[in-house]
């Protein structure tokens, strides 16, 4: 099933404009285009996406995203393990305003 780009901005909670710039810089491409010059972005696209969203959440650059999911050996648990160290030695990231709001620490 394909979805538009005007359906899918309520599915994902991105926006048509974010859609359109990733398709601009060639992260996210469409799987087609209908006659009425709409994208259309079937399962591997909505996989693809997925990642991109679950990548940005971590705080990782669209430019890193991008080198990291077109890799093609790409895995995305050594994506994160190696995301999880940098994070760790840096003592910044997700963690950090959880661990000031309750004093917990989760390393």
């Amino acid at each position: 099933m394909a979805h538009s780009v005007k359906r899918l901005p309520g599915l994902a909670g991105v926006s048509s404009r974010t859609l359109h710039y990733y398709d601009q810089i060639g992260l996210l491409k469409p799987a087609g285009y209908g006659d009425n010059g709409y994208r259309f972005y079937d399962r591997a696209a909505l996989l693809r996406l997925q990642q991109i969203l679950f990548f940005r959440e971590l705080d990782f650059s669209l430019k890193e995203i991008q080198e990291i999911i077109d890799e093609p050996g790409f895995d995305v648990l050594s994506a994160l393990e190696c995301r999880g160290k940098s994070l760790r030695r840096s003592d910044s990231g997700w963690k950090g305003p959880f661990r000031r709001s309750t004093g917990r620490s989760y390393t």
